[in-house]
């Protein structure tokens, strides 16, 4: 008995430093709530007082580029502009010299997509034809999706589309992206209530009552949060509910939840819907791929990166066999993004070539960066679009902009040319 109270009390410090660092869900909370609060103090130092996202401006020389105008010409246009009823820009200074007054000149965001709707070479969709449905998703996280749906959206809107964003994942990304807290934001203001059983309080078909105006303009947005996990049991369970005799919904497939809901205004209303997805193949992922008419897939040329890329499309496709409304799904295009490239490691150049034998035609002839500009940006919560003045090499901003702007070229062309049947750009 001695020995036992012996070992006992030996055993006992241990114990109690199990004891004293042990985690309750309590913890837990707490700890949440505390980063939570960080974020928001983060947010008001980085962004504005009143902690939101400031939109960039541009000068006369930026908005000619825009719209595919020489400066000179553009000096020209801008003496019309009132007459046309253009914004003329806002000085930053007084300047009695005309010439200098036009180098002077700044225009909102918005003053800038006005401009390049008027004089940009935007082929604007036939009457009729719907707006584009492009899902961005990789079950791998860490590839640069959400990045890639913000400066997407951005570059798209720059060229005078109206754009919708979709926020599915439920850690809120892109939500964060657009400066926006999730959290703030209630699970009826998300996809959420398509999710939800029809005879649910706040069920509902359509989405236009989650749409929310964001910071950028051209660019809405449809926020995501922790609520959509909750997805994941309904949606199965609706599909359970509708093979069993007097079902409420006998004819319900959870793939259309989404496409169906984008087909009652928002495919009419933008020219292009993207939808960034969480890291995962799940019911909630697996609406957004049958949504679609357009799949982009961000890949790191790095090993387990391409490994688990041909398990994504594997899996797709196994999945497809398995159902009967996937099977017949037919996508307009497929492109594969080489993201996070660093051309300073040994083995880059060799997983490139393989990505480009193993997918062909369906790897895009562009390479994101893995730069410091966008690094800098990601702390910020900026895109290249955002960055309006950057405090290190304007070569490798440079570089990473283009990058993102060739990516939005060959969307733009891939869309207008197999999805809108356009004919070609001059």
């Amino acid at each position: 008995m001695e020995v036992a109270n012996e070992r006992a009390v030996q055993r006992q410090p241990k114990d109690a430093v199990a004891t004293a660092s042990s985690v309750s869900m309590e913890d837990l909370q707490q700890l949440g709530e505390r980063v939570t609060d960080l974020n928001e103090r983060i947010k008001q130092v980085i962004f504005r007082p009143e902690g939101m996202k400031a939109p960039p401006v541009f000068n006369a020389a930026q908005v000619a580029a825009l719209c595919g105008q020489s400066y000179e010409k553009f000096k020209r246009l801008l003496q019309r502009a009132e007459e046309r009823g253009l914004p003329t820009g806002a000085g930053k200074k007084p300047v009695s010299d005309e010439r200098a007054a036009s180098r002077n000149r700044m225009f909102s965001l918005e003053d800038a997509r006005a401009w390049v709707r008027a004089e940009g070479s935007m082929y604007h969709r036939a009457e009729g034809q719907m707006g584009a449905v492009i899902t961005v998703g990789n079950f791998k996280g860490g590839v640069g999706k959400t990045v890639l749906s913000m400066s997407l959206a951005q570059g798209l809107s720059l060229r005078g589309y109206k754009v919708l964003c979709i926020d599915y994942d439920p850690q809120g990304s892109l939500t964060s992206l657009f400066g926006l807290t999730p959290t703030d934001f209630d699970a009826e203001e998300t996809v959420m209530p398509l999710m939800l059983p029809r005879d649910r309080e706040g069920a509902r078909s359509t989405l236009q009552e989650s749409i929310k105006p964001s910071y950028w303009d051209g660019i809405d947005l449809v926020p995501g949060n922790s609520s959509l996990f909750a997805g994941e049991f309904f949606l199965p369970i609706r599909q359970q509910a509708a093979m069993m005799k007097n079902s409420a919904e006998p004819n319900f497939l959870f793939l259309e939840v989404l496409e169906n809901a984008l087909r009652l205004g928002p495919r009419d209303e933008y020219d292009f819907i993207i939808i960034d997805t969480p890291p995962a193949l799940s019911y909630l992922t697996m609406t957004t791929y049958w949504a679609a008419d357009a799949l982009l897939v961000p890949l790191p040329p790095e090993g387990l990166d391409f490994t688990s890329s041909g398990q994504f499309f594997s899996m797709m496709a196994e999945l497809a066999g398995t159902d009967r409304g996937l099977a017949s799904k037919v996508y307009s295009w497929i492109g594969v993004v080489p993201s996070k490239v660093d051309n300073t490691k040994l083995h880059t150049k060799e997983i490139l070539k393989w990505m480009q034998d193993g997918f062909g035609r369906h790897l895009l002839n562009l390479e994101i960066p893995e730069t410091a500009a966008v690094r800098v940006g990601g702390m910020s919560l900026n895109t290249v679009y955002d960055i309006s003045k950057y405090v290190g090499s304007q070569k490798t901003l440079l570089r990473a902009r283009d990058a993102y702007d060739k990516a939005v070229d060959l969307v733009e062309h891939m869309t207008r040319s197999t999805l809108w049947r356009l004919p070609a750009q001059a």
